[in-house]
């Protein structure tokens, strides 16, 4: 079989001869004629793309290994990849004040043609792979050390897996360790990694192996086994030279994704204040004279880290004191005025919140904040529940485009709740994002366990 560096100068070559030959296919499809008659920008760019291609696919991660890699996690940083190319191109294009001698349309069918053949081909190409693993051929040979418990679960993995391409040819149990040596193991079977699985408990044990399998090249692939990681996700990360794992990262974690969430936030949160300040004060005339009491409703809930924060809505029931904790609102709750429940109904009561996500508290999609009372409870009750906390609180979230939202009269309701927040913690993308936002806009603003 192909190995990594061969199959990484071919997909390179490939790579390349793709964006020249859709700069071409693009031109005889719209233009009917040579693209250096159409102006020799188009011409320019057919060479263009394939050297920002060149810098821009390794480090975005295109010739990785795709052994372990599921079929969305090969496709992704190619679609990432070309549209940083037509990015790319496009800026050069505007710099060389040629942007208007550009054809919009060849440019789009260029890098129409690009993404389906780069992602078709690997697609392809991993399917191909898998098919060929699971008969026997490329398989990695793996020698795996751990306890009982842990042995038997990574084989099952292996088993459950064999388009992956392992082979465990032999196991060792730390047991064991104290008696043999490992490279005795090791020799006369064409190792080709040995992976190390750890609990805490097990931990100690490593260190004499690390050091005597640093006397041979064979990849060393460490496994913890920490029941906790699976909460969220781990991430290794570099602290103070030492290598760590965050045991809790989401998905926006990264600088980049913070980042773009946080422009993305201020920016529509901004527009939505200024479009619907007439609705703004409209609502805020109702309510003042519809019943007694201030405009707007302030409680104090927990944000990204626990940090508390004061949650604006409209208020929505009458000025009351509760002296038995918080109490959630119910169906014909008589606490709730007529023009409340109309407001709680359409989720209308909710819009101040953008006042929160321009001043940094919430965001516009995340896990919704609750009662710093109701924490307090659910978090004995539901595992994993304030891990909900590990990224700021939205306006909507997953959960409430998926049927939770309002009251959770039950606990199995909150513990939904929790697991779709879980669920976007660990997927997050903008572009999740913006489709909780659209589902949010057509049907998620009005809810029957809105009360």
């Amino acid at each position: 079989m192909m190995g990594h560096w061969a199959r990484e100068q071919v997909l390179r070559l490939f790579d390349a001869a793709v964006w020249i030959v859709g700069a071409y296919v693009a031109g005889s499809v719209w233009f009917g004629v040579s693209l250096e008659a159409k102006g020799w920008i188009h011409l320019m760019l057919a060479y263009v793309f394939p050297l920002v291609a060149f810098m821009l696919y390794t480090p975005m991660g295109c010739y990785r290994s795709w052994r372990s890699l599921d079929y969305f996690s090969v496709a992704k940083p190619v679609v990432l990849s070309i549209i940083l190319v037509g990015i790319t191109a496009l800026t050069f294009t505007f710099l060389m004040h040629e942007i208007s001698a550009l054809s919009r349309v060849w440019f789009l069918l260029t890098l129409s043609f690009v993404l389906g053949t780069s992602v078709s081909v690997r697609i392809a190409a991993v399917a191909i792979m898998r098919w060929l693993r699971r008969n026997g051929s490329d398989l990695r040979r793996i020698l795996l050390v751990g306890d009982a418990q842990s042995l038997d679960g990574m084989r099952r993995s292996v088993a459950d897996n064999p388009g992956f391409g392992y082979s465990i040819v032999s196991t060792l149990d730390y047991v064991e360790t104290a008696s043999v040596s490992i490279l005795d193991i090791m020799a006369g079977k064409n190792i080709d990694e040995v992976w190390m699985t750890s609990s805490p408990v097990t931990m100690d044990c490593m260190s004499p192996l690390i050091a005597e399998l640093s006397r041979t090249p064979v990849s060393v692939r460490w496994i913890p086994d920490i029941k906790w990681h699976a909460l969220l996700s781990a991430r290794e990360e570099n602290l103070m030279g030492h290598p760590s794992f965050l045991l809790n990262a989401t998905a926006i974690d990264g600088s980049q994704g913070r980042l773009l969430k946080a422009v993305f936030d201020r920016f529509f949160a901004l527009l939505v204040l200024v479009v619907l300040s007439p609705l703004f004060l409209c609502i805020a005339v109702l309510v003042k004279l519809t019943s007694p009491g201030p405009v707007i409703f302030r409680q104090a809930r927990q944000g990204i880290s626990g940090r508390s924060f004061h949650c604006l809505k409209f208020r929505t029931m009458v000025t009351h004191s509760e002296e038995n904790g918080l109490t959630q609102a119910t169906v014909n709750d008589r606490r709730v005025t007529p023009l409340g429940a109309f407001l709680r109904r359409t989720s209308l009561d909710e819009l101040p919140q953008f006042i929160n996500v321009l001043l940094g508290d919430m965001s516009v999609v995340g896990p919704r904040p609750h009662a710093i009372q109701h924490n307090e409870f659910y978090t004995k009750q539901v595992y994993g529940y304030m891990q909900r906390h590990r990224t700021k609180p939205g306006i909507t979230g997953w959960a409430q485009i998926n049927g939770y939202r309002g009251e959770t009269d039950t606990l199995q309701k909150m513990i939904k709740r929790v697991e779709y927040d879980i669920y976007y913690m660990k997927n997050w993308s903008f572009l999740l994002d913006l489709k909780i936002i659209f589902a949010t806009a057509f049907s998620g603003w009005m809810g029957r366990n809105a009360y």
